[in-house]
């Protein structure tokens, strides 16, 4: 399914605007513009066109061009279902602030300026998005080592005085924060004007990983709040420049940690496209019910935690026990239980072991009852009720002002599921309904999430119903030059083996081309930029994160409310800091 804009509104948009240059083509459509008139196209695209929700907004550096600096937004119209890009060179090293027509835009903003040193005039509060306030040094910039700087003289403490240490132990490190630096980093964030601050994480089990809130507050309600991310920070965006596009799939496993396998499918995908392989029809299907029971596995864990910390101990033992069976069935399918690395480009890296199907099919019969179980104990329980309805309730235009996704923007009854408006794999080929909220509360996202269990049961049993009959089709497209070679075919082959090393060592050397292509993780949108440049690795490789533009929201919930909504209100978006801090 085509996803970018048509012709003819490429057209309206050429009329309007004689200057601009539109490069069109199948993967990725987008708009060069110039600076000066960035803020009008884009509120044109917004206002007259439609494109009106936010998606991403990332940088591209080119040492050599000048300018240096490329900014690109990406834009979604919900009613023509439809992507643009827009591009924009970064003169004088800045670009206007777009948060007066996106207030998602803000955090893209001050990634953009933390890891490239892109300057936006207007933005409210420009500072780092992961590191702390007086770092020198942009990450992402392609002059910047993949190391880092090691600058800061750290000796060994296991030394004795005199004693020549080990020839490869070296003394000196990248820098690392202070606590003035910390503290330093809290007072950029936020102004203190009511009557305390309060610091709740980055190590706290209501946090759901290491994310550090600042709650400006007066008496017990929160007037002010901002979030200071960057703790478990991973630079995997700068690593993937570094390794060929197979060599990168284990690290998609470690960003959602919870939905590994999706992470994988999302990037995979998104690179089989650049390539042009399609993968054999029952590696769509592998992959499609791997993904379905990997959602189930993933609200599993936010239900059995989210519960935990509302005070609701029974349902996590409950939901635990069913999350071990379905972390079995992965463990027998795959050979690991959470970073697989099951998927490959071309299809998957084994066929499903004998008796797996059966399996699964015992589980989906076992797992319908359960979740009546879970209904039983919450859904109309009085303490559940009071902590959920009618807290943190988002709107329709916050979906789009702030690039919502996943079950936080069905939450709110905007029907946006990748799934669904462009379908992978086998997603096109399988009948699954789409449960949307009328509230947008927490309440809401509660029965979301229960009743997307139920589709991915659903899903999970069509997808068995036709892996049956495909037993002995092929899993990957090993016959394409670009796709590694079966285990089998490099025992038996010399051929193969010459072709499995040099794929692992100097990379698929992919066309030149861009492409966004995302899925429908857990947690929202998970989208992957890949700009190429006819190389065995990627130029540029973005990750649009569902996780971290569906925090964001928190800031604006939050207002007005107590701490202990403050635990509710988190856990109902269901971050996992892995994904945010990339």
């Amino acid at each position: 399914m085509h996803l970018w804009i048509e012709e003819k509104e490429l057209k309206e948009i050429k009329d309007k605007f004689p200057s601009i240059a539109i490069n069109k083509e199948e993967n990725f459509t987008y708009i060069q513009v110039k600076k000066s008139q960035l803020l009008e196209i884009l509120r044109f695209l917004k206002d007259r066109l439609n494109y009106k929700m936010f998606i991403d907004f990332f940088c591209i550096d080119f040492p050599l061009h000048n300018p240096r600096f490329q900014g690109v937004y990406i834009l979604f119209s919900p009613e023509k279902k439809k992507r643009v890009a827009v591009k924009v060179w970064a003169e004088d090293n800045s670009l206007p602030s777009v948060i007066s027509l996106w207030k998602g835009a803000k955090w893209a903003e001050r990634e953009a300026w933390d890891m490239f040193g892109v300057k936006f005039e207007g933005h409210e509060n420009l500072v780092r998005m992961f590191l702390w306030e007086g770092y020198k040094y942009h990450p992402l910039r392609k002059d910047f080592p993949l190391k880092g700087y090691e600058e800061v003289y750290l000796p060994s403490l296991n030394l004795r005085p005199g004693e020549i240490p080990a020839h490869n132990y070296s003394p000196y490190h990248t820098e690392i924060p202070t606590m003035e630096d910390l503290e330093r980093t809290q007072k950029k964030r936020m102004e203190k004007r009511n009557q305390i601050v309060l610091n709740w994480g980055p190590l706290h089990p209501g946090t759901h990983g290491t994310i550090w809130f600042l709650f400006d507050m007066e008496g017990e309600y929160i007037k002010n709040c901002d979030i200071i991310l960057g703790q478990l920070h991973r630079g995997v965006e700068k690593i993937a420049e570094n390794l060929t596009y197979t060599q990168f799939i284990p690290y998609t496993d470690r960003m959602d940690y919870i939905s590994a396998l999706c992470s994988q499918v999302a990037y995979v995908n998104a690179v089989e496209k650049l390539l042009g392989i399609e993968p054999p029809e029952k590696a769509k299907f592998i992959r499609t019910m791997m993904c379905e029971l990997q959602r189930i596995n993933s609200h599993l864990l936010w239900l059995g935690t989210y519960a935990l910390d509302l005070g609701a101990l029974t349902i996590f033992l409950y939901a635990f026990r069913e999350r071990e069976k379905i972390m079995d069935i992965i463990e027998g399918i795959a050979g690991i239980r959470l970073n697989s690395s099951y998927i490959r480009i071309g299809g998957v890296a084994k066929d499903l072991p004998e008796g797996a199907l059966d399996v699964i099919k015992h589980f989906c019969e076992d797992f319908s009852e359960k979740i009546k179980e879970y209904e039983t104990i919450l859904t109309k329980n009085r303490i559940w009720l009071k902590r959920n309805v009618n807290v943190g309730i988002i709107t329709e235009e916050d979906v789009y002002s702030y690039g919502l996704t996943g079950v936080v923007a069905r939450s709110a009854g905007v029907p946006y599921d990748i799934r669904m408006i462009q379908p992978t794999d086998a997603y096109d080929k399988v009948d699954f309904e789409l449960p949307l909220g009328t509230v947008g509360d927490c309440y809401d996202r509660y029965l979301l999430r229960m009743e997307e269990m139920r589709q991915s049961v659903n899903i999970v049993r069509q997808c068995v119903k036709k892996l049956e009959k495909m037993k002995d089709e092929n899993y990957i497209a090993s016959d394409n030059p670009y796709v590694l070679p079966t285990l089998e075919e490099v025992f038996n082959s010399i051929e193969s083996m010459v072709k499995d090393f040099n794929l692992r060592i100097y990379g698929e050397q992919v066309p030149e081309g861009e492409i966004y292509l995302s899925g429908e993780n857990p947690r929202g949108e998970l989208g992957f930029y890949i700009n190429s440049k006819g190389e065995g690795r990627p130029y540029r490789l973005r990750i649009r994160s569902g996780a971290f533009y569906n925090l964001q929201i928190f800031t604006k919930l939050i207002i007005g409310r107590t701490v202990a909504d403050a635990v509710a209100l988190l856990g109902s978006l269901d971050p996992v800091v892995g994904e945010t801090d990339r």
